[in-house]
């Protein structure tokens, strides 16, 4: 008998975003105005909140068959090598979606943003 497995685009997301997170030198994800209008909404919504460690906002991902699509769009440190953090970024992304789901990742990773020191 043959299991067949489904990933969701939400769980895709969530997954990359978790990993995305740890990677040292991404100060946090950054959402398009969709997701965070849809984030605003979900906080008026009667239900029990998303813990920080599986929000999605600043992923977008796709399942296309056995592919997945990921786009991650981040903020970095002041003083952080973007392209070295992007390939960082992209490289463990694309473990992760691997490793965790059995999925041939595509990742693309956009610096959005650059943090300031205070």
């Amino acid at each position: 008998m043959t299991t067949r497995l489904r990933v969701s685009d939400l769980a895709l997301a969530r997954v990359a975003a978790y990993r995305a997170r740890s990677v040292p030198g991404v100060e946090m994800l950054v959402g398009d105005v969709a997701q965070t209008l849809l984030g605003l909404a979900a906080e008026w919504l009667p239900r029990e909140p998303v813990p920080a460690e599986l929000r999605s906002q600043g992923v977008v991902a796709t399942v296309h068959g056995s592919e997945a699509e990921v786009r991650v769009t981040v903020a970095v440190r002041f003083g952080t090598e973007c392209a070295a953090l992007a390939a960082r970024v992209r490289a463990e992304v694309s473990e992760e979606i691997a490793a965790t789901t059995g999925l041939v990742p595509r990742v693309r990773v956009t610096i959005a943003e650059i943090a300031l020191p205070d």
